[in-house]
Parts: structure tokens; sequence; C-alpha cells
């Protein structure tokens, strides 16, 4: 690669670990926010929520929209939108304002992860976007593992602005190097605007993400399954729109290509056993064993580093035994590590956790490059952005409705064993149930991965 596409590697790559990061980047701050502010918790938890319905509702048109201005500007435009609302977000003097910066956040932020990935496959060399690819998904895997350690560690020594203001440098780098290393597209095609399609994809992202960020609090009820059935319903209404539409604002054509289609189950159960790590493991952590937070953030943190060494090895396996057996080793090397966390006491040895968990991440980067790069190869270049706004609407979506599930399921088992066997063994149960159901899971992709990934020759 030359020079070049290494700084267009770069600048990608921090967008997508700066979109990464802040999905859940406040989850560990809500306990501050709430007695900084004095509000209540379900103030607080829009200011995650607020971030992904933001997120949720952009990313169908993040196609669309890099089609009708160009890639390489609206992703320049989302870097200095992040830039913007994290100072300003920064300075918030009350709760209201401060979730409003982050919904507006979502909207900026929520743009880099898909037009990052679609770039990617439009600017570097076919013969490298395995490797590219690698890179891309080390970035994604250690913002999501990492970003809980990181925020940890943030509250430890400064103030909640910071969380904000650390994205600054970040920004600042990634708008230089995409202004000096990406290459300048060709004017812009005018593309209709599919208003009747961004309308529906926009409110049944809305129903849907507002069901699942609102399951533990309402419980199963009417509300909750009205506001499932209305988005379920939206979505295939636009997916009858979109066949009839010459150019639809999120493209299903990406759907006829069986081996996307095959790579887009696969990344979905990945993205479960991914976003059920900063969530369940700091509860598990600090309620399940009474561990402190400085500590939790230190047992989590060699994960992050596996995951960081994880994707060139499986970057070069990629190369030499095929994507099949790749996914295949990496879904087998994920259950052994999740085994422990399934039989896990409260009297289990860190230790023995913080070492399955760096064997988890290292299973969890090889299927996750699979997944990643099945999807984007599978489809013709032209279609590439539409395939990334759609994984990227759908792991979305799947995020929200795994910490959805584990949270609720943490509230029943407190419910259910807490007055007999105590927070600990309910948290410690959650987990054991949330990991099994995980790894089940994950075996289903390996029918799925012998019949449609590629071989060794094919790759």
């Amino acid at each position: 690669m030359t020079k070049q596409h290494y700084l267009i590697l770069l600048a990608l790559g921090l967008g997508g670990l700066i979109s990464a990061l802040n999905t859940t980047m406040f989850n560990v701050a809500l306990p501050i926010m709430m007695e900084v502010f004095d509000a209540s918790l379900s103030s607080v938890q829009w200011l995650t929520s607020g971030y992904m319905l933001a997120a949720g509702v952009i990313v169908p048109a993040a196609a669309f929209l890099g089609e009708r201005f160009g890639y390489k500007k609206l992703f320049c435009f989302a870097l200095f939108g992040v830039l913007c609302v994290s100072i300003v977000g920064a300075s918030a003097w009350n709760v209201e304002v401060l979730i409003i910066v982050r919904f507006i956040f979502g909207l900026t932020g929520g743009l880099l992860s898909p037009l990052a990935l679609a770039m990617l496959y439009r600017y570097m060399p076919a013969n490298q976007q395995t490797m590219a690819a690698s890179v891309w998904s080390m970035t994604t895997m250690v913002g999501a593992v990492l970003s809980t350690c990181l925020s940890g560690f943030i509250l430890s020594i400064a103030s909640w602005r910071f969380l904000l203001l650390f994205n600054v440098p970040f920004a600042v780098l990634a708008l230089f190097l995409c202004v000096k290393a990406l290459p300048n597209e060709q004017q812009s095609k005018p593309v209709g605007f599919d208003a009747q399609g961004f309308m529906l994809t926009s409110v049944a992202s809305f129903m849907l993400l507002f069901a699942f960020s609102n399951l533990s609090a309402w419980g199963m009820n009417i509300k909750l399954a009205l506001c499932m059935i209305m988005g379920v319903l939206l979505l295939v209404v636009y997916y009858g729109h979109s066949r009839k539409t010459e150019e639809p604002m999120l493209n299903l054509a990406v759907l006829k290509y069986k081996r996307y289609c095959a790579a887009f189950i696969s990344s979905g159960v990945n993205v479960i056993a991914i976003y059920m790590i900063p969530f369940l493991m700091p509860l598990f952590l600090q309620s399940g064993m009474g561990i402190s937070p400085a500590v939790t953030g230190l047992v989590m943190l060699p994960g992050s580093i596996v995951s960081i060494v994880a994707m060139p090895i499986a970057s070069k396996l990629y190369s030499k035994i095929g994507e099949k057996f790749v996914a295949v080793f990496g879904v087998l090397i994920i259950s052994v590590g999740s085994i422990p966390f399934i039989l896990a006491t409260p009297e289990t040895s860190v230790l023995l956790l913080t070492l399955t968990q760096c064997v988890r991440c290292f299973g969890l980067s090889m299927v996750n490059l699979v997944s990643t790069n099945a999807q984007m190869s599978a489809v013709p270049p032209e279609l590439s952005g539409h395939a990334s706004s759609l994984t990227n609407w759908a792991h979305q979506m799947i995020n929200a409705l795994t910490v959805a599930l584990a949270g609720s399921v943490a509230e029943l088992r407190i419910a259910q064993v807490s007055a007999e066997k105590g927070i600990a063994f309910a948290y410690t149960s959650t987990t054991n149930m949330m990991m099994l159901a995980s790894c089940v899971l994950l075996m289903l992709m390996i029918p799925i991965a012998l019949k449609f990934y590629r071989n060794k020759n094919e790759c």
C-alpha cells in the first residue's frame, strides 16, 4: 500500500473509533450525572438512549447523503459536527441541554461508521481490502470493549465534561487526515430525495429503538407491543416501497447477494456477543463480585489489547485458510472463552475471568473481520454505501435490543432471587444465562459459514 492508503486507513479508522466509543461512553457516568444535575435515572438514561435513537434515524440515510453530497464532504462534515457538539456539550448547564447535545451527537457521530466502511471499499485496492477490514474491525471492537474502561478512568481523574472533550483531538486529527488523504470525488451525481422512504425508515427506527430502550422500564406491556408492531409494519411497508422506487433511501437490492445475507446474519449475532461485554462485565464484576470500578477497568483492558493483536493474525489466516475456517475457528474460540462466564460464581477467580475475556476477544475479532469483509466484498462498489448503511442500522438495533434484554433479565433475576440468595448471585446468574444464550446463537454461525463463506482458493 502507498502512504496515502495508510493515511486513508488511519482517518477512516479514527472515525469508526469515535463512533464506537461514544455509543456507550456515558453508561458508567449515569450515577454521576444523576448527582451532578440532581436528575432521575429515567432522565439521564436519555444520554445513551438519545444518541442511539438519533444514530438509528440517520444511519439509513447515510448512503443517500453520501451519494448526493459526496462521501468525503459528508464524512468531514460529520467529523466537524462531532468536534462542535463535543465542545458545546462540555459546557452544558443542565441535563436537558446535555440530552439535546447527545442527540445531535448521534446525528453526526452516527454517520461516521457507515460512511467510513463504505469509503474503505471504495478507496482501498482490492488486494488490500481484507487487511484494511481488519484494521477497521479492530477500531470498532476496541471502541466497543474499551469505552466502559476508558470512561471509568476519565471519571476517576477528571470531570464528566472530559467524556466529551476527549473526542476533540481525535476529531481534529481525523479531519486533518481526511482533507489531506481522501481523494477528491467527481461531481456528485444528482440523486432524488426519497422523502417517503426517509420517513418510513426514520419513524420505524425510532419506534423500535424507543421500544428497546424502554424494555426494562415498561416490561412486556401494551405500549411496548404497539411500538414494536408499528416499527416492524413500517419496515415491511418500506420494503414494498423500495421495490417500486428507482432511487430508494436505502437500497435493499444488496439482499439479493447470498453471501452478503449470510455475513449480515453472522455479524448481527457477533454484535450481540460484542456489546454484552461493556454492559454485563461492569455489572458482573462490581455488583456480582464486589470489585471496584478501577479494578474493573484493569480486568477489561487486556481484552482490548488482545483485540488489537488478533486482527493482523486473523488477516494472515484469512489468506492462508480462507474466511470459512477463520469464522468457524473464531466461533469455537469464543465458545471456549465463554465457559468460565457460563459457570462463574461470585467466588470465581478474577485472573481466570481476565484471561478468558482475552480468549473471547480474540475469537470475536476473528469473526468480526470475516463478517465485515464478507459483507462488503459480496456487493458491487456502487452498492457499498447501501450495504454499509444497512449493516450499521441493523447493528444499532441489535445493540439496543441486547442491552435492553440484558437489563431486563438482570432486573428479573434480582426480583426473583436477591432476597434469598443476594444481589451478587442475581448479577452472576444473569451473566451465566446471557453468555450461554450468546454461545448458542454463535454456534448457528458455523453452518452458515460452511455453506456461504469462501474457502482458501476463492479468497
